[in-house]
């Protein structure tokens, strides 16, 4: 019976993470750990558009913040896991991949079904970086617990994070909640979204 893949694929796509002070120009997000870039985010949300056969300058709004949280999500996690000093090798990264290959069809099926996600084929082994390095730290973090308080364990933790960090989203694309760790919405319409991002 295959694993449904959607729900493997950001097992922790709802942890995500703002504060109230000036951005730099041209960030789409800040933080202490590094800057994410408009023109970055604006060539993910094209490369996810492609893969889902629209035009690249299809304008969606909706892709753009989910592309923008899981960017964030990338930092934070793998900033909380270089300070617990968990590490995941390119031997697992691997492994996973071949599972999901081997549970839904084969590589196409998986590429499609990330790219369904919103997430390019370029970004398919950092998500799986990502999500085993959220499996590892929520472990770590309650290991004794089940699942429900392991996640809320990592939650925590992530959001505690966000404000060490200071993350901070650009005005256009939303704000940041560090409550709920994900980007909020935006204060007024994306009416000046980066180059080749149009809002809809």
């Amino acid at each position: 019976m295959k694993r449904p893949l959607a729900a493997a694929l950001i097992a922790v796509a709802v942890l995500l993470v703002s504060s109230c002070s000036s951005i730099q120009a041209g960030s789409a997000a800040t933080s202490t750990t590094g800057n994410i870039t408009e023109r970055e985010l604006t060539a993910q949300v094209q490369e996810a558009l492609t893969a889902q056969g629209e035009n690249a300058d299809t304008p969606n709004a909706g892709l753009t913040v989910k592309t923008l949280n899981r960017l964030v999500l990338s930092q934070l996690v793998g900033e909380l896991a270089n300070r617990m000093g968990i590490s995941i090798s390119q031997g697992q990264i691997d492994s996973q991949l071949a599972t999901y290959e081997a549970q839904n069809g084969g590589e196409k099926a998986v590429a499609d079904a990330f790219a369904t996600n919103g997430i390019p084929p370029s970004q398919i082994t950092t998500v799986i970086l990502i999500n085993l390095q959220a499996a590892a730290i929520a472990q770590a973090l309650a290991p004794n617990g089940t699942q429900d308080e392991q996640n809320a364990a990592l939650t925590k933790a992530l959001s505690v994070l966000s404000q060490d960090v200071q993350v901070q989203i650009s005005p256009r694309f939303g704000t940041w909640d560090p409550a709920q760790i994900m980007v909020g919405a935006p204060s007024f319409d994306l009416s000046a979204p980066p180059q080749g991002v149009r809002a809809a």
